[in-house]
């Protein structure tokens, strides 16, 4: 991270926030298959949309502090299709719009991925999977003046694990996930740890509640940080093949980080 994020600790957390912006805040790839593999021939397809703001942000200490203001509106297109019933291949963009206090608005893309999922071991309802990812993304010139319109990129590799039963007769499921994601030579790398719990109140509402971690490793340059978010959303099937999810997100604890909340909104399309 360039020194100038540095001057004061707000600030220095608010630019720490902005190399979060590739951390899919509200994006709804743990609510796909988790742990678990597409069908051979099966795919899916979700197109969503969110906004987040923050006002704020978690200092060295963890305590909230005043900081510019941010602003955030994306885009994800986000697709998945089982290669084999062991092997689901994926891929993500996006395109987002930033506003900061201070700073000229800018539209973009964001992140895109591409990568894979292998399923390793499943039994009854208990199922265990690996993912590697590839990502790309242009150069932010807030964090990277001299890589601007340069592409940087990050190797993620992803531990999954699954686990599906019944609560008083209604089905639900367990997945958690941890990663460990290679950044470029700019920013540290990461460590991430998600876990989301799934009910269906009915067949054709499936109601989540999630938590995304990540901590991010110093290095010469870059401070530590970490952030730590809840989200809880529902999605309503309205065919077999045809289904919408609306949530809301935020951020609860973090050091360095954005105290950042939003809204998603998301259309999902089997195929």
């Amino acid at each position: 991270m360039p020194t100038q994020c540095h001057r004061t600790r707000p600030f220095a957390a608010l630019c720490a926030a902005l190399t979060l912006a590739g951390l899919q805040p509200w994006g709804v790839r743990e609510a796909v298959a988790g742990a678990w593999t597409l069908a051979d021939g099966e795919g899916i397809a979700i197109v969503s949309a969110g906004a987040s703001e923050a006002r704020g942000a978690f200092a060295d200490r963890r305590a909230r502090v005043a900081a510019s203001g941010f602003r955030k509106a994306e885009i994800q297109v986000l697709a998945e299709y089982g290669v084999t019933d062991r092997f689901t291949m994926r891929g993500r963009t996006e395109l987002r719009h930033l506003a900061l206090d201070g700073r000229d608005a800018d539209t973009h893309l964001g992140k895109s991925e591409i990568g894979g999922r292998f399923r390793l071991l499943q039994r009854g309802g208990f199922v265990t999977s690996v993912e590697a990812n590839l990502r790309l993304a242009e150069a932010d010139p807030a964090v990277d003046p001299n890589g601007a319109g340069l592409l940087e990129g990050e190797i993620e590799g992803r531990l999954l694990a699954g686990y599906g039963f019944v609560v008083g007769g209604l089905p639900a499921f367990a997945d958690g996930q941890a990663a460990y994601r290679a950044a470029g030579a700019i920013t540290g790398d990461e460590i991430h740890a998600d876990l989301t719990l799934g009910l269906r109140p009915r067949p054709d509402i499936l109601l989540l509640g999630q938590s995304f971690s990540v901590v991010g490793l110093p290095k010469a340059g870059v401070e530590a940080f970490d952030q730590h978010k809840l989200r809880l959303s529902g999605v309503h099937d309205l065919t077999p093949r045809v289904s919408v999810q609306a949530g809301a997100w935020s951020a609860v604890a973090g050091r360095n980080a954005l105290d950042e909340r939003g809204l998603l909104a998301a259309l999902w399309l089997k195929f």
